[in-house]
């Protein structure tokens, strides 16, 4: 089991980087941080998002945490918005438990709504 996890892990961050890098060929989103490197944050969270976990994994809070450190203003909570909306889409992310993740992972700047339908030009 545990090795299929780590297959489910490594099969959807392969599956974010083509994504994403297909995203930011064609989007520009304006802000100091970069999907990249909300990807980079979330990826520890892969197995809990997917739904192939009850929590997060030990490294999912503190990769969170650091990320919810480097949003300072709506530019950075927007651009982390669409791109949050771009891979949930994608990746089949459950909604429940993105929508659990800040409360879990106590953070507070990172705290913006994941939704397909959600507009990331109104996050503040």
């Amino acid at each position: 089991m545990a090795v299929y996890k780590k297959m489910v892990e490594a099969v959807f961050v392969v599956g974010l980087v083509v994504t994403v890098m297909n995203v930011w060929g064609g989007v520009s989103v304006e802000g100091a941080i970069s999907c990249n490197q909300v990807v980079s944050a979330m990826t520890p969270c892969a197995t809990y998002l997917l739904g192939n976990a009850a929590t997060p994994a030990a490294a999912c809070c503190p990769s969170i945490r650091g990320l919810d450190s480097q949003v300072k203003a709506t530019p950075d909570r927007q651009a982390v918005c669409n791109c949050l909306k771009t891979q949930a889409q994608s990746y089949g992310v459950k909604l429940g438990k993105a929508a659990n993740l800040p409360g879990l992972c106590k953070v507070t700047d990172l705290n913006v709504p994941i939704s397909p339908n959600v507009d990331c030009s109104k996050v503040h």
